[in-house]
């Protein structure tokens, strides 16, 4: 085009050397402008048809769509199933702690999407210590009976603190004195019958409060175990189909 628009240029030079008159000349310089903008205008129309083009191309077809819609729906059943599997254990183990519950000794909660079982440290454990009160012992059968009725679910047993800092031989800080109760608990929920495999131990020092720790009240929120029913994997993520598919060329 560029090649086009010189030469008209260059005609119209030439005539005008020759002696045409200056309309002529001017004449032909708007045809060339002309002729360069309808290549322009062309070229613009290519461009667009290209790109609705390749969005075509991208654009899920209604088979892929419907089945991408399926594919959704099972994801909300399950995860609809798995809810109310949790609502239902939950619902159970209140009822069978009730008594426990009504006397202030253990509290049953959802925390962050997950089933945990509290018990104020005071009623296992006296002050900076890890041997389990006789008390304590019993209320922790009772948790063992219940939790081996629960099938195909993991424990974790969290040690917790509140803010008052420890440092002795055996405890340099609070990570260390809750690590250790949580492993005691572990231990004696194990030798009640539950299985050592399904059991796991954390600690989580003064580093995730339930209350408030300028009070002696939530201090004494603060210091607990926590038995917390892990959802499964599947509750969680959906993995995706690994599998290499066929080639379809061979």
């Amino acid at each position: 085009m560029r090649k086009r628009t010189t030469a008209v240029l260059s005609c119209g030079l030439l005539v005008a050397a020759c002696g045409v008159p200056q309309a002529q000349y001017d004449a032909a310089l708007s045809d060339a402008s002309k002729e360069k903008g309808r290549a322009q205008a062309l070229q613009d129309q290519l461009e667009k048809a290209q790109a609705e083009n390749e969005k075509l191309r991208a654009r899920p077809t209604a088979a892929e769509l419907d089945a991408k819609t399926k594919e959704e729906l099972e994801e909300l059943r399950k995860q609809k199933a798995a809810a109310d599997a949790r609502l239902k254990t939950h619902d159970e183990l209140v009822r069978r702690f009730r008594k426990m519950i009504d006397a202030g000794k253990l509290e049953i909660t959802v925390r962050r999407g997950q089933i945990v079982l509290a018990l104020e440290t005071d009623v296992l454990f006296d002050p900076g210590k890890t041997d389990v009160k006789a008390e304590g012992k019993t209320a922790l059968k009772e948790i063992a009976d219940a939790i081996k009725t629960v099938g195909g679910r993991r424990f974790q047993v969290a040690g917790h603190t509140d803010t008052t800092p420890i440092k002795t031989k055996d405890f340099p800080s609070n990570w260390e004195l809750s690590t250790a109760r949580a492993v005691v608990v572990v231990k004696l929920l194990a030798g009640e019958g539950v299985r050592p495999a399904v059991l796991s131990a954390a600690g989580y020092a003064e580093f995730d409060p339930v209350g408030n720790n300028m009070s002696a009240n939530g201090r004494a929120k603060n210091r607990r175990i926590e038995i917390i029913l892990l959802p499964n994997i599947e509750e969680l993520i959906t993995i995706p189909d690994l599998k290499p598919k066929p080639d379809a060329k061979k």
